[in-house]
């Protein structure tokens, strides 16, 4: 329905295939931030911002990537519900200047809607060193819209763009010529709605193709009427065709896309950019991936280990928290106010150093390799060399990006297994997530922690959480019902430099996200034990807990308050773990058996309530049950193995 004059909000969609630039495009337009990474469907939620232009107040929305609009995926549906029932005053549409006919194939679908539209030509340094020239003013010239090139990472044809959104007003763009029957049918389509609400004609063509929820929405903004006539007039078009109207469309589109990408593109041979092709070929070696992989762990180890644990930590302890400790204890006259800020459960000592000083700079380290990763593209390769490992486990190629986008946030990738088509491949992959893929903040700690062993340490954790990972694989691939097994196929970026001001940038975002949603809670865990220690709560927890934590897993009692700071953050309980391992309260193998529960111990609070949203409340509810009894079961197998 058309919103009251009042209510009006100026709209600007920002549309393309996966990572083609759009969130870069986002943050150099509004000055906000939208996580940007070379890896496919960084973007699974949409993004707001405002932003003037020439006096004008916009609404920018960053959408999810999209291949097409009459198949997307679910998060694809996002964005062409943007399109259709928001209706933004002007679309900005990002093409990738290296994958030109991909990104004009879903040109065609977006010219067909008859919004103002402003074309960007993103990521046009890197054709250039790759000897792709493109001719951008006969781009313009066939598409008939501004074409803006951009490098969006670094905010070059940012200011040309504005310009050109200023400018832009519905023209008669280039459209894809179909056959005479399916314009027939188009006309005769638009004669079944009201003159002053025809759709556009790539509204109509979606219905021609049967697009997924494309009748559903039209009965509920037209009527049932219209859509009796509109399916009519469908099938009696779907007879006329010697093919699948669908395939017909599609192809009739390809065809355009590849003249046009023909007609402006010129190959010059070059040199630039084998070496990055080399390796990530290497990266995805069957063989050398495997090396380069335990490369990258080897390295990560190192930096957060000797830099993160070395040298920040113990700067922050001795420069910052006990001077300022030691001043608040000797300015506070009140034991018991010294003891609830400082004592053992303090809020400031086990609530907020143990954030700020022991987390953060432990983060701040493994997200730069983090980033490091998303950014060079070498995620996108990860994926493809564990694809053939992960298909015992009832997993395709596609459901790797999941599990691996795991390893920054839990919660986000629940939410993007929406990707995946198979409901098993789904419950597989959530299962997966939540019981053995530990997150960024667990697993730069967890790290931190085997960075006081030596590697064999971290061989050895790893190798127990992904023997976890295949059992619990196996088992689910067994006894859940089998359905949808979709091909794996997944765009490899290419093997980019990264950009150090964005590296940057997306460290700080990171670790800022991190300190709002966790800082809190780790003051909250510390205040909660604190009163369960004064009302001798904390010591009936602990022996009833004995059992389990003393006699299975043999770690101290100071391990039960690790496992009840689990429950508001896993890293918090880590961080438990990690001062007892460095006052020298756990030996080894007690180390090796806590970083191997608290990694395969119960969801956090988020990822339970991201698998209650894309499962349901009874899948999670056996899901959290099973992965919580499966760490104790593991962590005492491992304990039991290592004593032998």
């Amino acid at each position: 329905m058309p919103q009251p004059d009042h209510l009006h909000i100026n709209r600007i969609a920002i549309v393309g295939n996966p990572n083609v630039g759009k969130s870069s495009l986002f943050n150099g337009l509004t000055r906000a931030y939208s996580l940007v990474a070379n890896v496919p469907h960084t973007t699974m939620e949409v993004s707001r911002a405002p932003v003037r232009i020439d006096g004008k107040e916009y609404e920018v929305i960053d959408t999810p990537g999209i291949l097409s609009l009459d198949l997307p995926a679910e998060d694809g549906l996002a964005t062409r519900e943007i399109l259709l029932q928001e209706h933004p005053e002007v679309i900005i549409l990002c093409l990738d200047s290296n994958n030109l006919k991909r990104s004009l194939l879903l040109a065609a679908q977006v010219m067909e809607l008859d919004i103002p539209l402003v074309v960007c030509l993103n990521f046009i340094d890197e054709s250039r060193l790759k000897g792709i020239g493109i001719n951008r003013k006969k781009l313009e010239a066939l598409l008939q819209v501004p074409v803006v090139e951009t490098v969006a990472s670094e905010g070059h044809g940012v200011r040309e763009l504005l310009k050109a959104i200023h400018h832009a007003s519905i023209v008669e763009t280039a459209k894809v010529p179909y056959p005479p029957f399916i314009e027939q049918a188009l006309d005769e389509l638009s004669a079944c709605f009201p003159e002053e609400a025809v759709p556009a004609d790539g509204f109509l063509l979606l219905l021609l193709s049967k697009a997924p929820g494309i009748e559903r929405y039209l009965r509920a903004q037209y009527g049932a009427a219209i859509l009796d006539k509109a399916k009519t007039i469908g099938a009696r078009a779907a007879g006329r065709g010697k093919k699948d109207i669908a395939n017909l469309i599609f192809e009739e589109r390809s065809r355009w896309a590849e003249r046009v990408e023909q007609s402006i593109v010129e190959h010059t041979p070059t040199g630039i950019g084998r070496f990055g092709e080399a390796l990530g070929a290497l990266s995805r070696h069957p063989v050398w991936g495997w090396a380069v992989l335990l490369l990258v762990m080897y390295c990560t180890y190192l930096l957060v280990g000797r830099v993160g644990i070395g040298i920040l930590v113990p700067l922050l302890e001795d420069r910052v928290f006990a001077p300022l400790n030691s001043h608040l204890a000797a300015a506070i006259p009140w034991e018991a106010l010294r003891d609830f800020l400082l004592g053992d459960y303090g809020l400031l000592t086990t609530g907020f150093e143990n954030a700020l000083g022991t987390v953060l700079p432990v983060l701040a380290m493994f997200f730069l390799v983090l980033n490091l990763l998303e950014d060079t593209g070498y995620i996108a390769n990860l994926c493809v060399l564990s694809n053939r490992a992960f298909q015992p486990l009832g997993l395709s190629g596609k459901s790797i990006l999941p599990l691996v986008l795991g390893f920054g946030c839990r919660t986000m990738a629940v939410l993007t297994t929406r990707i995946l088509e198979s409901k098993k491949e789904r419950i597989i992959a959530v299962f997966l997530i939540s019981c053995a893929i530990p997150c960024a903040p667990l697993l730069g700690v967890s790290l931190a922690i085997l960075a006081l062993l030596p590697f064999s340490a971290v061989v050895a954790v790893f190798g127990v959480i992904a023997a976890r990972a295949i059992v619990a694989g196996l088992l689910l691939n067994r006894f859940v019902k089998a359905d949808l097994m979709p091909d794996f196929i997944i765009e490899i970026p290419p093997v980019r430099l990264p950009n150090l001001k964005n590296l940057m940038i997306k460290t700080y975002y990171r670790l800022k996200w991190f300190t709002i949603e966790a800082v809190p809670l780790f003051m909250i865990g510390a205040v909660l034990l604190f009163i369960a220690d004064k009302i001798m709560v904390l010591a009936l927890i602990k022996k009833g807990m004995e059992p389990l934590v003393g006699s299975l897993l043999h770690l101290p009692g100071a391990m039960v308050d690790a496992l009840l700071l689990c429950l508001l953050r896993l890293e918090a309980g880590a961080v438990i773990v990690l001062k007892l391992a460095r006052i020298g309260e756990l030996d080894s193998i007690q180390t090796i058996v806590a970083v191997v529960v608290i990694t395969g111990f119960t969801p956090c609070f988020a990822n339970i309530m991201a698998i209650v949203k894309e499962l349901g409340i009874k899948t999670a509810a056996w899901m959290v049950a099973v992965i919580t009894a499966a760490a104790f079961i593991v962590g005492g197998l491992v304990n039991f193995i290592l004593r032998i």
